[in-house]
């Protein structure tokens, strides 16, 4: 039976900040999972327990809340990585996009649409409880159109960016996703961790939606949402515990799970459990903790004496982190550590320290410290930093990037006099996406993420390739796991 941590939080803690039936994430995504960690109803949320479950994925840079909504026409040279003149990645060999053809294009085709410019809604989590956390997809929606508009807009249009806040609220994300039916086009790179308080409201409005990722299972599973990162409620990517059944069969045998006491990570840990025993995993000691555990050395004496050699956290990084350094303190490490994207940071690296040195961490994007071998990452980065100087890049407005990419690639393919009709028909045809490599394969028309993975290890404190040599390792398929 599943924890209605929604209803729940929504008398326990102001502003609300969780949500019912969270399904598990894939490959990347457990980092969104722990975003919406919080204690169980009986003890409010004080705003230090808020700040350290959201703090995993919160960038240094942010400058607290920038409110929405904001309206901007993005421009810029059109130019390649690194202000050189390429290359441009696109879907025309020139990735010049396409001007106004010579019978126009049909003026005001839709809602949101003019003769002139496109407008486009990006409903993300930037006020709220913790300033900041999802303002990395408004960034790069921004850069998205400023690349598009720069390399010749939509048969003669130009990208209009809607920025609207979501607040970390589900009211607030309902309100504006409405917005975005009344005034854009269509939703595109959109990031909330409330993101079901508009899944109604949007799917009856009828607004295409191109999100970065989903997060609650009513807006995964609305029939007008197509993410750039289309993770299934009722499904797990396996190829991540595959890589570590061949790599370490004897170690699996002796595997350990730990997870928060948060409705999402607990039921994030069951999936997960039940898909690796299906592998041939034996877990011999599965454990809960606090939020806020300041103490992991009784976890880690009890896993060592269960004798295990294989573990997994499904957490924020900054608890992982503790029980690193427990490890380290005790001086016993399993044979195999993994974490997901959350530990996928340069602030887990600094306060790890030596203690995260041998554990494995495994993706679904392409690595940040390979950008010099990846033009559409190098794209990425060159115009986050036009739009917005000193911007971090990461995981969640890499997906927004992705998103936007996939609307320009969807737009140009249903032709001059777009209609929101017309775009759904080219997205549902779209069957391969990896955003020219920045991320795995997707299955967008059929809404499957591919199963598929990459495996970094942390070496000297630093993120290093071990696996594949290059890409990502596709192996097994997706399971269907029970509906917790």
């Amino acid at each position: 039976m599943k924890y209605d941590i929604a209803a729940a939080l929504k008398d326990c803690v102001p502003d609300g900040w969780k949500k019912r039936r969270m399904k598990r994430r894939s490959i990347g995504c457990v980092a969104l999972a722990v975003v919406f960690i919080a204690t169980a109803c009986g003890a409010r949320l004080t705003t230090v327990q808020r700040d350290a479950a959201l703090g995993g994925l919160v960038n240094n840079n942010a400058a607290g809340p920038s409110l929405g909504p904001q309206t901007s026409t993005s421009t810029g040279p059109g130019v390649g990585p690194a202000g050189s003149s390429g290359p441009v990645i696109g879907p025309s060999a020139s990735g010049s996009g396409a001007p106004l053809p010579a019978g126009g294009n049909g003026g005001a085709t839709d809602i949101g649409i003019t003769g002139s410019a496109i407008t486009l809604a990006t409903v993300a989590d930037v006020s709220g409880v913790q300033p900041g956390i999802f303002r990395s997809a408004w960034q790069a929606m921004q850069a998205a159109a400023a690349y598009i508009n720069s390399s010749g807009g939509i048969y003669g249009r130009s990208i209009k960016n809607l920025l609207l806040d979501s607040q970390a609220d589900s009211t607030a994300n309902r309100a504006a996703v409405q917005q975005a039916c009344d005034q854009s086009f269509a939703q595109v790179g959109s990031m909330s961790a409330f993101d079901d308080g508009g899944a109604t409201v949007g799917q009856q409005c009828g607004i295409p939606d191109i999100s970065a990722i989903t997060v609650n299972r009513p807006r995964s599973l609305a029939s007008n949402v197509y993410p750039a990162s289309p993770n299934g409620p009722t499904y797990i990517n396996t190829s991540w515990g595959l890589y570590i059944k061949q790599k370490y069969p004897e170690a699996i045998k002796h595997s350990a799970m730990l997870w928060l006491n948060a409705g999402a990570t607990a039921q994030n840990s069951r999936q997960r459990v039940y898909a690796l025993t299906q592998l041939g995993y034996n877990f011999v000691y599965k454990a809960e903790t606090g939020v806020l555990e300041p103490n992991y050395q009784p976890y880690v004496n009890a896993m060592q004496k269960a004798g295990v050699q294989f573990v997994n956290m499904v957490a924020d990084y900054q608890s992982i982190v503790r029980l690193e350094k427990a490890m380290e303190q005790q001086g016993w490490f399993p044979t195999v550590r993994v974490w997901d994207s959350v530990a996928y940071s340069k602030n887990f690296l600094k306060l790890a320290g030596t203690s995260g040195n041998g554990a494995l961490v495994f993706m679904n994007t392409a690595m940040f410290e390979e950008a010099s071998s990846n033009p559409e990452l190098q794209l990425y980065e060159t115009w986050l930093q036009r739009v917005a100087p000193g911007a971090v890049p990461d995981y969640f407005g890499l997906y927004a990037w992705s998103a936007g990419r996939l609307f320009q690639k969807a737009a140009l393919a249903a032709g001059p006099r777009l209609t929101r009709k017309a775009l759904f028909a080219q997205l549902k045809q779209i069957h391969s996406w990896s955003d020219y490599g920045l991320h795995v394969t997707q299955d967008i028309g059929n809404k499957r993420e591919a199963n598929c993975t990459l495996y970094m290890e942390i070496r000297n404190q630093q993120f290093a390739r071990i696996f594949p040599s290059s890409g990502w390792s596709c192996s097994g398929s997706l399971m269907p796991t029970p509906n917790y």
